[in-house]
């Protein structure tokens, strides 16, 4: 019997779990992969309020964020924070919570959940409390009877051979590249980048994102334009790539309950990616963080009558800003062209002072 059962070893989960497993309580982890793998940009804010594992995780320390519009004029907008190597961060985070005495099982898939017990690829296990924090196609959710939460779909390469802005994040709205969200460029490291792009709809974001790299006005920079651009499937030069993902990102904002008896969602799983920036791996933290020390509270006191008080302070430190964040995405998804997107970017994008008005 375990104290705290704990679907997936992202930032959310491995943190709840390293806060359960630090207070001497047996938890533990599974994670459907053989290894920590994560289809995300990588940017944290600096301003998160805990102790962040030390790596060599860290790809480019970021001061700045340059946001064009449509037309190509930018805004600059002074940042602190930094970009990380996914895989590696998430894998940081996991042996932290290792070494706090949680037990990881990888390669173990959710197949079932009931009351007091989940199943899994190849056994089952027995937990007081069980926290999902398995990602945006969750299946503690789905176990749950959830609805299925509206997403982004993302595509990226990890480039090398060229030479980002300088401690900048460059973002990129235009609806003939990124219609419903926007592209992006990241610095990953000397002469590499992470240029990505995620969008809504229908057709596949690699699409968007060669028509980015190729077509765009900073096709030169990224050493896209070339003989072949206009053949629609030619593809960025295999010599160039370092890495190549595909994912997704809720983008349907918090949902509405976070606790099911014993049982809370957590991360991209409860929806707390941000639904305007995507950005989510704060909030993870964040979430992580609360959902633990709620955990400890519950089992010290043999009560599990406080669980609840988890969802109350998620709510209440994000359901405002993400409500926020919902609204300003629902009304991007209606500047359908560059002309009405052009005019109403200020009042729709984090960097704006309109954003906030």
């Amino acid at each position: 019997m375990y104290d705290a059962i704990i679907i997936g070893a992202g930032p959310a989960g491995s943190v709840t779990a390293a806060t359960v497993a630090k207070a001497g309580y047996r938890t533990l982890i599974l994670e459907k992969n053989s290894r920590c793998r994560s289809p995300c940009a990588g940017y944290i804010n600096s301003t998160i309020n805990m102790e962040i594992p030390a790596g060599d995780f860290i790809q480019s320390k970021i001061t700045k964020m340059r946001t064009y519009l449509p037309d190509s004029s930018f805004h600059d907008f002074v940042l602190n924070g930094f970009v990380v190597d996914r895989p590696s961060f998430d894998m940081s985070l996991a042996m932290k919570a290792n070494d706090a005495g949680a037990q990881i099982k990888w390669d173990a898939p959710l197949t079932g959940l009931v009351p007091g017990s989940v199943k899994f690829r190849g056994g089952d296990a027995k937990g007081k409390i069980i926290v999902g924090a398995d990602g945006v196609f969750s299946r503690t959710a789905s176990f749950l009877g959830l609805k299925k939460q509206k997403i982004a779909v993302c595509a990226q390469y990890r480039l090398k051979g060229i030479k980002p802005l300088h401690d900048t994040a460059e973002i990129f709205f235009n609806t003939d590249y990124a219609p419903g969200g926007y592209a992006w460029i990241y610095p990953a490291g000397k002469d590499s980048a992470k240029v990505g792009v995620g969008v809504t709809g229908t057709k596949s974001p690699r699409m968007y994102l060669e028509s980015f790299i190729r077509q765009s006005g900073v096709a030169d920079r990224l050493g896209g334009r070339m003989p072949d651009s206009r053949t629609p499937d030619s593809r960025m030069p295999d010599s160039r790539i370092i890495e190549y993902i595909t994912g997704a990102l809720p983008v349907g904002g918090l949902r509405e309950k976070l606790c099911f008896g014993n049982v809370l969602l957590a991360g991209d799983s409860a929806g707390m990616a941000d639904p305007i920036t995507g950005a989510g791996i704060n909030n993870a933290l964040l979430a992580g963080e609360i959902a633990g020390k709620t955990i400890v509270e519950a089992l010290e006191n043999d009560d599990m009558t406080l669980l609840p008080r988890y969802e109350s302070k998620i709510k209440k430190l994000l359901g405002r800003p993400l409500s926020r964040s919902l609204e300003k995405r629902k009304k991007l998804e209606c500047c359908q062209n560059n002309e009405i997107l052009q005019q109403h970017l200020p009042g729709l994008w984090v960097t704006f002072r309109e954003y906030w008005d």
